[in-house]
This record gives structure tokens, sequence and C-alpha cells, in this order.
């Protein structure tokens, strides 16, 4: 009772309006995208969905390679440097991506051939494929910044605006100009180009590119991004890499297309993990650094989010046979099947994610190395039985084991900074 009392307490408030603007923007945004669900599934076939899905799982397996843990590290430098010393750091930092993706353009070019007889990549999709992650990197880059600086409204407008582009244009080249996948595709590449221009922008603005060159960042970086990518890299596998297993196995763009419109339904409960880990890692990295470390608001931050993300995903999972009713064509009807396997795994992922702060916060690059590695090999070995066994229906099965294993290690490695948190006390929530 206590718990649930403190739960509904930590939502009251003015702080609570900034969480209702994220939560808004990101529900807004994932909302918009599950209505044109319905257009798209109209327009396109179910291998074009399997083709698009290859590409954005593409754009995430190179986006750690791409952003090489600047995000993760500026956000938590952001709350620990002084205004001077973070604008060398930021103006360091962000030449690195723009030499990463221009060497990334030339080695996909480089093996253009073999990823086009494996799976049918048109040419244009390997050529953009570096430039849309270059474009997605300052995109996140600015969503932060903004969230930092604790701007929700700005948030708002930033995520809306970049999104309705993006259909508008998608929209107009598929049915104004009938250019099937290529044209979704062209919506993403502007959208993300207008949003890059207006980052460089809002950074200048805000004298983030003000500061020197300084080598000791690079280095710096580069060291803290080995485990960064690994980490990232792991996200992919867990997830994102299902796609390309169903796609080896079946060879069945249709089963990829299928599988990928059941996990875009239970991203919702990413999206909802999304929205709150806005506010809820700055207030994780501001707890932190503060002399005397408030262990009973980090316990009531982390209780409050358990319980929504648990609440979330329960109506996510009820939800689906209704939206599949009346947004889809039956032949999508078998991803129900396996529909809820997802959405268990997304849950535990969203509780592994709120861990990793502590670790991205201490920098513990070794834990952080060695629970990523650990998570692929255990993605990809079990992403190979189950798919190979039972085709898309193993792919989700997977997931959910993995996830679920994935919260377990991350536990074991958090575990120290977590029993202050969680230890008993006398006038605590629990």
């Amino acid at each position: 009772m206590a718990t649930l009392t403190g739960i509904l307490k930590f939502g009251a408030g003015r702080e609570a309006k900034t969480v209702a603007i994220y939560t808004f923007a990101n529900f807004f945004n994932k909302g918009i995208s599950f209505l044109l669900l319905f257009y798209f599934a109209t327009v396109l076939t179910e291998a074009d969905f399997g083709l698009l899905s290859l590409f954005s799982n593409s754009i995430l397996l190179l986006m750690p390679f791409v952003s090489l843990g600047i995000l993760q590290s500026v956000n938590a430098e952001y709350f620990r440097q002084d205004k001077k010393e973070f604008s060398n750091l930021f103006s360091s930092t962000l030449l690195l991506p723009v030499v990463v993706a221009a060497a990334a353009i030339l080695l996909l070019l480089a093996f253009k051939q073999p990823l086009q007889q494996r799976y049918a990549f048109p040419s244009v999709m390997i050529g953009i494929i570096p430039v849309i992650t270059l474009f997605t990197f300052l995109n996140e880059h600015l969503i932060n910044m903004v969230r930092n600086n604790n701007d929700p409204v700005k948030y708002l407008v930033v995520n809306i605006g970049r999104l309705a582009t993006e259909i508008v244009l998608a929209v107009f080249f598929i049915s104004a100009l009938e250019m099937g996948w290529l044209g979704r595709v062209l919506g993403m590449f502007v959208s993300l180009l207008l949003v890059a221009v207006y980052a460089i922008i809002y950074f200048r603005e805000r004298q983030y590119l003000s500061g020197s060159i300084r080598k000791k960042y690079i280095r710096s970086e580069l060291v803290y991004s080995i485990p960064i990518i690994v980490m990232q890299a792991a996200v992919f596998c867990m997830g994102s890499s299902a796609a390309y297993f169903i796609d080896y196995f079946t060879h069945d763009l249709s089963a990829v297309g299928i599988f990928s419109i059941a996990a875009t339904f239970a991203s919702v409960i990413l999206v909802l993990c999304t929205a709150l880990l806005q506010y809820v890692y700055p207030k994780v990295y501001s707890i932190l650094a503060q002399n005397n470390i408030n262990y009973s608001a980090l316990r009531r931050l982390m209780i409050w989010y358990a319980g929504v993300m648990l609440t979330g995903t329960a109506a996510v999972i009820a939800a689906a046979p209704v939206a599949y009713s009346i947004m889809l064509k039956p032949a999508y009807n078998t991803g129900l099947s396996y529909y809820w396997l997802v959405c268990i795994g997304y849950f535990f992922w969203s509780l592994s994610y709120l861990l990793y702060a502590f670790m991205l916060y201490r920098k513990q690059k070794r834990k952080i190395l060695l629970a990523s590695v650990i998570s692929i090999i255990l993605s990809l070995a079990s992403h190979y039985f189950f798919v190979k066994q039972a085709g898309s229906f193993g792919a989700a099965f997977s997931i959910a084991i993995v996830y679920a294993a994935v919260f377990c290690i991350t536990l074991i490695f958090v575990r120290k900074e977590l029993s202050p948190i969680f230890q008993p006390q006398k006038k605590g929530l629990l």
C-alpha cells in the first residue's frame, strides 16, 4: 500500500507536466505512425515492409559505430562540467561521427555487390544508410541537449515537426509520385536532414560549438566508445537482428514484413520506456551527482518507473487484437500468435535500460563491455537456434528469453549500486 501511495504521489505536481509532455511527444509520434500503418499496409506489400525493415535495422546496426558512445558520454558530462569545458568536449567529439559516416559510405560501396546478392538491397539504400545514420545521430544529440536543458516544449516541437515532415513527404512520394518503398526512404531522409540542420543551429546558439578541439577528449571518447559500441551492438543483436535471421532461414521478405509489423506494435512499450527515461535519466544523473545521494528519491523514482512500465505493457498486449482487426489486412494476423512474447521481452529490456543508467553515469567501461559481450553471444546463439527451429515464432520466443536473461545479468552487474537504494530503512518507502 505504501508503495502504491508513493507512486501516486510521485506523479503529482509541476514535474508531472514535464513527464506528460515527454510522454505525449513520444506517444503522439508513435500514434501517428500506427494510424499510418493502415495506409502503408494498403499501398505497400508485405515484401516492401520486409525490405524497409532490413533498411531500418541496418541503420540501427551502424548507429553505434557512428555515435561512438558520444550520446551517453556527453549526457553524463553535461551534469559534471562547467559551461566552457563542456563546450570543448562537445566541439571535440562532434567531428568523430562525421569521419565514421564517411568511412562507412566507402566501406558499404566496396561491398555493395555481395550485399545486394544476399539481401536484395537496392543501390540507393546502400549508399544512403550511413548518411541517414549520421542525421539520426544529430537528431538524437539535439533531443538529448533539449532534454538536458529542461525544455520539454521544444522537445515536443522537434519531435512532432520531424515526424509530420517525414509523413507528409512519404505520402506525397508514394501516392503522388508512385515511388513505392523508395518514397518512404526519401521522406525519412529529407525530414532528418532538416532536423540535422536545425541541430547545428541550436548547438551554435547554445555555444556548444564555441569550444576548442582537444585531443584529450577525442582520445577519452574513443576509449569510452569501445564498451558503448559493444553495448549498442548488443541492443541490436537482442532485438533487431531477429529480422535478419528470419530472412536468412526463410528467404521470405513477407515473413520479415509480418514480423516487423508485430514488433512495431509491441514497440509502443519501448516508446513509453523512451518517454519516461527522457525524464528519469537526467533525474538519476542529477541525484548521483550530489555529495549526499538521496537514495529514497532514487527508490521512489525507480518503483514509479517500473509500475508505469508494467501497466503499459499489459495495456499494449490487451490492445493488439483490436488494433490488428482495425488497421491491417488479414495477411498480418499471423503476427498475433507471437506478438505477446515480443511485448514481454521489451518489458524486461525497459527495466534493464533503467539499470544501465548507473553503469553509464559511473563510466564503468569493463562492466558495460562484459555485460554487452555476454548479451551479444546469448542473443545470436538464441536467435539462430529458435529461428531455425520455428521461424518467426521462434524469433519472438527468443526475444522474450534473451531480454529476460539480460535483465538478470544487468541486476548482477549493478547490485552494489542497488544495495543502498533498496536496503531496509526505518522510514523508507519499502
